[in-house]
């Protein structure tokens, strides 16, 4: 049997492919060398051009590329058989001097032919970026880790809970992050996570409560070989993933008394015992724990550890519920708004000012994750391009009955009052794009009177100006 080196089989396998000289190294040299070198039936064997500075002289060397300023080294390269030489300098004198002094056996791309594989790669390579761009948006459409308009809008509540997490997130502080369901408690934790000084480290986001407390040691710390029935290996814990970067510890307050003890033994001394195991690890992260709890009466009422509680409270941020916050359902109900189209691929485009009275006006128990599964409901109930009242659930749509008798009549009128200004605002700053003097005018009421109710009901103008009625 014939023995075969390493070298005469390279040799054969870069025969069985494409040999291609590359003339001109500027942009459209740049761009064949960019999609040649990832086409493996394809080998460039060089680039010529008289400008060392030239984009594409520079790429070749960068990828091991052979270059020269004339093209005689490599007609005369014996290892390579030359097949074809592509000629993008653009020179016709040049082109004719280069046909009429290469083999026969080579042949010769330039002219238009050269400007026609130029501008198909330049296609390609566009359609490719705008591939890139669009899958890179609809990421982000669906992570709400981008999202940060989600979190802040335009609340002075949520204004300055921004500010903290940018304060604290650079620090290594353990943060508790407070609030009711669906407020947002795990996008705020991926800001901090976002603005961090470990953002090159693991990030592990844990739900404490989507494991029975039986299972839940045995995934925070993990096990060993023999530990419990089923324990056929060893098991890495969630808790060792998140060494050297952000574990994200969520419905902290739902986790036992028994599992506070280990939980806390972790936070003091970032000790790990496996399951079954006999020897600690210890680790080092960065702690971010939410709840939807009020810890403080746990405490009191002896449900949660004190010293666990100060542990986790080095850093504390509470966030308000969607109700307190309404201001912010506008530009909310219209980022969802972008999210459901996008998911669901339907061309509904707006909100009628009507239904945007509605949603103003329910109070969301389910906060902000409640308002997105009422638009993407209604995104796919819409048969036209604007979403209407009838589009939303009937509890939104009653919303804007707010008697409320039992806080006796002058408050039931007050709230009336109240609901009646917000709409009314809210009607003539989505017909007016957000322009104050134009919703005035239409209001029939002098600018600063528009202004002055702008301001008693913390509204924002500036989140109508690209709403469509």
């Amino acid at each position: 049997m014939m023995n075969t080196n390493r070298d005469d089989t390279q040799a054969i396998e870069l025969n069985q492919r494409c040999n291609i000289l590359i003339v001109g190294g500027g942009k459209g040299g740049n761009s064949l060398i960019e999609l040649l070198k990832e086409d493996p039936t394809s080998n460039i064997i060089g680039v010529v051009d008289l400008n060392p500075d030239a984009p594409g002289v520079q790429n070749a060397k960068k990828y091991g590329i052979p270059v020269s300023k004339t093209i005689q080294l490599f007609l005369q390269d014996e290892v390579h058989f030359l097949d074809i030489i592509i000629d993008v300098t653009g020179n016709q004198n040049f082109y004719t001097k280069l046909k009429n002094g290469i083999p026969q056996n080579v042949t010769l791309i330039g002219g238009k032919a050269a400007k026609f594989i130029w501008a198909l790669i330049e296609s390609f390579k566009s359609n490719r970026l705008l591939k890139k761009k669009y899958d890179t948006l609809m990421e982000s459409l669906y992570d709400n880790q981008n999202n940060e308009e989600m979190i802040y809008g335009s609340n002075p509540v949520m204004q300055h809970v921004r500010e903290m997490i940018h304060q604290v997130a650079p620090t290594p502080a353990s943060v508790l992050i407070l609030g009711e369901t669906g407020t947002g408690k795990e996008m705020v934790a991926n800001a901090i996570t976002k603005y961090s000084n470990l953002t090159e480290g693991p990030y592990v986001k844990i739900n404490c409560t989507a494991f029975s407390p039986d299972l839940l040691e045995s995934e925070l710390f993990g096990y060993v070989k023999g530990a419990f029935t089923g324990a056929t290996k060893d098991k890495q814990g969630l808790l060792h993933k998140g060494d050297g970067g952000t574990i994200f510890l969520d419905e902290i307050g739902d986790i036992t008394p028994e599992m506070q003890v280990k939980i806390l033994r972790f936070l003091q001394f970032g000790e790990i015992r496996p399951v079954g195991g006999t020897k600690t690890k210890t680790i080092k992260a960065r702690i971010i724990a939410a709840t939807n709890k009020n810890l403080e009466t746990m405490v009191h009422e002896e449900n949660f550890r004190k010293d666990l509680y100060y542990r986790l409270n080095t850093f504390s941020i509470e966030l308000p519920p969607l109700r307190n916050r309404k201001e912010d359902i506008p530009v909310l109900a219209y980022l969802f708004l972008n999210k459901a189209v996008a998911k669901l691929n339907k061309k509904v485009g707006s909100i009628s000012s009507s239904a945007m009275e509605c949603l103003n006006e329910y109070d969301y128990p389910g906060n902000i994750r409640e308002l997105q599964s009422i638009i993407e409901r209604a995104v796919i109930l819409c048969k036209n391009t604007t979403i209407k009242p009838d589009h939303l659930p009937m509890t939104v749509q009653s919303s804007n009955d707010i008697y409320k008798y039992d806080y006796g009549l002058a408050y039931a009128r007050e709230s009336i009052n109240d609901q009646f200004e917000r709409q009314s605002l809210q009607h003539y700053l989505i017909k007016a794009r957000g322009n104050v003097t134009n919703a005035a005018k239409l209001a029939k009421t002098p600018r600063r009177t528009f202004y002055r109710l702008l301001e008693k009901h913390k509204m924002n103008k500036d989140s109508y100006k690209e709403f469509k009625t």
